[in-house]
């Protein structure tokens, strides 16, 4: 039996990527800060289930790749930098050089992965099929390690599908709520980054030396 999905559930859903979308490309035009994120763990939260994380996991995992490197504030990578252990001034000159306003570690915590199949009372032979995904980005510092950033992002959808769900719809859809949690987590990251540069207070200037008597 075929799949069936409710079609308000997709037209709010494609709704809900294209806000993002726009919003995304507003926020980036609107901020010239560069930031480099390096991506050192993603770690679920013990109590959720195995078989709604091995289909999370590594999406998040390929989601947030792909945000590292397309995004227009976002540094992927940096060719022969300073380490930043060995040598943290030698650091963070580099990254002043190459205008780039902070680095950071990334760490994912999952803190929701939930999928149900139930049964509709009402619709023999249909079930309700629901996924949930939440994230949250924290972002330590390189080279002080302290607390730089901290993002959320959480998505879900609920369709209506055949006894036996089409495994390809399935994966479909974990791709898109995926795409949108991770798409959300990075955003609100990168606000907080963006709300934190423009208060910052700026730096007094340092007072002249008087001029030393002839």
């Amino acid at each position: 039996m075929h799949s069936s999905r409710l079609p308000r559930f997709a037209a709010a859903f494609a709704l809900a990527v294209l806000s993002f979308s726009a919003a995304f490309a507003l926020a980036a035009e609107q901020a010239t800060e560069r930031y480099f994120f390096e991506l050192k763990a993603i770690t679920p939260k013990p109590e959720l289930k195995p078989d709604a994380l091995k289909m999370a996991a590594p999406r998040v995992l390929s989601q947030l790749k792909k945000a590292f490197e397309h995004h227009p504030q976002v540094v992927a990578t940096l060719e022969r930098a300073p380490d930043p252990k060995l040598d943290p001034h030698g650091y963070r000159g580099y990254l002043d050089k190459l205008q780039i306003a902070g680095a950071f570690a990334v760490t994912v915590e999952i803190t929701d992965a939930t999928e149900t199949f139930t049964p509709m009372p009402d619709k023999p032979g249909a079930q309700e099929h629901e996924i949930r995904l939440a994230l949250r980005l924290l972002g330590a510092r390189i080279p002080d390690d302290t607390l730089g950033f901290t993002g959320r992002g959480k998505a879900s959808v609920k369709e209506e599908v055949g006894e036996k769900g089409s495994e390809h719809a399935r994966q479909e859809t974990w791709d898109q709520v995926t795409e949108l949690a991770v798409s959300q987590a990075m955003k609100t990251a990168l606000d907080e980054l963006t709300l934190a540069a423009k208060t910052k207070p700026k730096a007094k200037p340092k007072p002249s030396k008087p001029a030393s008597p002839h």
